[in-house]
């Protein structure tokens, strides 16, 4: 090959090759040291819209009891309140901060708690979970919730939200509904006892308690 022809393949080979595009290597969040550290974790929960999977076994309202103790193991306690009908009950698995409640041998509602939680009935200690994975992203116990906003690369305007807690709806087979419980405060205007509520303070929000849930039969 002569350098002309030499010289020619490689403009050619400039032409083609040198412009095109660098492509980006993403870090994803199963890259980061926090997610390594989440899956040495004892008890894994991790919540991404329809898909609930607890130690990557996954699991699902309307399970019957066995199927659900197959995942879990044996409840810690159960509790049969006076005032639901005798087809409710409530079962704890304090361990995994975990709670259901089974209307005919059913799983209608699933709570798990993040923040270690006290119920007087049946006098059980929750255990909150360390750390889950909640829409991908990683949720810490001691993280305010705006914190996690931030993190998630979303906004408050995504979400509902009420003064017990943010609201977060997935078109499922029905509607799946996630309540994270966190006192959101407002800004009052006026003063005394003649006040009228502002708008959210979403700049000063409060750690994730635990998360009921449950499917809108409204709909």
């Amino acid at each position: 090959m002569n350098l002309l022809n030499y010289t020619y393949l490689l403009i050619i080979n400039l032409l083609m090759f040198g412009c095109q595009p660098t492509v980006k290597k993403t870090r994803t969040m199963n890259d980061t040291l926090e997610y390594q550290k989440f899956m040495t974790q004892e008890h894994r929960f991790e919540l991404n819209g329809c898909n609930l999977k607890y130690n990557d076994k996954p699991f699902e309202l309307g399970m019957s009891m066995q199927q659900f103790k197959e995942i879990f193991g044996n409840e810690t306690s159960s509790y049969q309140s006076e005032f639901q009908d005798e087809n409710t009950i409530k079962y704890f698995w304090k361990d995994l901060g975990l709670k259901i409640t089974v209307f005919n041998s059913h799983i209608t509602h699933i709570y798990i708690y993040i923040q270690n939680t006290y119920l007087e009935y049946p006098n059980v200690h929750m255990m909150g979970n360390r750390t889950i994975v909640f829409n991908d992203i990683l949720l810490n116990q001691t993280d305010k919730m705006h914190e996690y906003i931030k993190r998630a690369d979303t906004t408050f305007d995504e979400i509902g939200i009420k003064s017990s807690g943010y609201t977060f709806r997935y078109p499922c087979n029905k509607e799946l509904i996630y309540f994270l419980d966190s006192p959101v405060s407002y800004y009052r205007k006026g003063g005394g006892h003649l006040y009228i509520s502002g708008d959210w303070k979403l700049e000063e929000t409060n750690e994730v308690k635990s998360i009921h849930i449950y499917y809108d039969e409204k709909i």
